[in-house]
């Protein structure tokens, strides 16, 4: 069942990353994940954030308020009406981000070495099916 051994791999991956995040880094992958949305989007909303993550808008509001107090996040207001807030990553969360993100492509690289892969292989697998998703959510 392909299926099956995917997410089996994707959510051990996702534990080994939460693991060096944690030894290393002292956070957590839910955490890094945010950070590297908060990058790879600019300077979105609370709600850009939690659209693109897929949670909720509490469950976002909760991980900004926890990234802000740890000093990585910094939520600005913007100008016009309501509550509206343009998150960008702190000079720390972007070096956690860097850091954090080199972390991981290194033990991706240990475990692909060990597997005997190559990335393009991965990647000529994972790209199509990424591709596919991507024009369904459309």
């Amino acid at each position: 069942m392909p299926a099956y051994r995917l997410h089996t791999l994707v959510s051990r991956l996702d534990e080994s990353a939460d693991r060096l995040l944690s030894e290393f880094h002292g956070t957590t992958y839910t955490r890094f994940l945010t950070l590297v949305t908060v990058d790879a989007l600019g300077a979105p909303t609370q709600a850009e954030l939690a659209t693109s993550m897929g949670v909720s808008a509490p469950a976002a509001s909760r991980m900004v308020q926890a990234l802000a107090e740890a000093g990585l996040l910094s939520p600005d207001r913007t100008p016009g009406s309501g509550n509206r807030r343009a998150l960008r990553l702190t000079d720390d969360g972007r070096t956690l981000v860097t850091q954090g993100g080199a972390l991981l492509e290194r033990a991706f690289d240990t475990l692909l070495d060990a597997a005997g892969l190559d990335a393009s292989e991965v990647l000529a697998v994972t790209d199509p099916l990424l591709s596919v998703l991507v024009q369904e959510d459309a």
